[in-house]
């Protein structure tokens, strides 16, 4: 199997957050089909350049568990 480089992934990211609003970290992460630790570098690049933005919430209506989803910045919509 061929090794994806990180322009790769984060195009597959920003691609999906343009389809959906908001995003969870999972659902990324089988959108994008890389694990967890690789989504959380590139998204803590996007954040830092200001294309996305982070947001922890406390608890999951289903499961009553936090997780934390990610979005487009204005800037970040501006450049897709």
């Amino acid at each position: 199997m061929k090794r994806r480089s990180g322009l790769d992934i984060k195009k597959k990211i920003l691609q999906s957050l343009k389809e959906n609003k908001e995003l969870s970290l999972g659902k990324i992460e089988r959108k994008t089909n890389a694990n967890n630790l690789t989504i959380l570098n590139h998204i803590k690049e996007l954040e830092f350049l200001g294309i996305v933005e982070i947001i922890k919430h406390k608890k999951n209506k289903l499961t009553g568990r936090p997780y934390t989803s990610v979005k487009l910045t204005e800037y970040g919509k501006k450049l897709i």
